[in-house]
């Protein structure tokens, strides 16, 4: 299978198989061994503080672990391989607001059973809101 057919197929599975992905409206605007930018429209049911319009904490929690597991998922050797969160940590830099987010995740470590993945999430690329740091157990059959 060459890369582009195996990309393809796992942008559209997790573009559409995935009920959290669906709920998210998540696109995937780049895909690369190791690497991927996401896109997550804003909605109105992502606000945490509906007092200053600011997207909630998990939520975005949740697309930092979301575009590192497909950083991850970039490894995978077999359908059958298995991508698994097992440590998280987000830092929030600043305030969101009521527009979409971005996300860049890419790896920093690709071992034998773990790979540690950086991400960055944002509005725009010059005021980065959050970053965080992932690492994915990865079963590979």
């Amino acid at each position: 299978m060459t890369q582009e057919i195996k990309f393809g197929l796992l942008k559209h599975a997790i573009e559409n198989k995935m009920p959290a992905n669906k709920l998210l409206g998540l696109e995937i605007l780049e895909l690369q061994e190791g690497y991927t930018k996401i896109h997550i429209p804003f909605k109105e049911e992502f606000i945490g503080d509906f007092i200053q319009k600011r997207w909630h904490g998990g939520i975005q929690a949740s697309i930092a672990d979301t575009a590192g597991g497909i950083a991850a998922m970039t490894t995978m050797t077999a359908i059958t391989d298995k991508v698994s969160t097992i440590d998280m940590r987000v830092d929030y830099l600043h305030g969101s607001e009521p527009k979409d987010f971005y996300a860049e995740a890419e790896i920093i470590k690709n071992g034998k059973r773990i790979v540690k993945v950086d991400i960055k999430l944002y509005h725009d690329k010059e005021n980065i809101i959050a970053v965080a740091r992932c690492v994915f157990s990865v079963l590979r059959n």
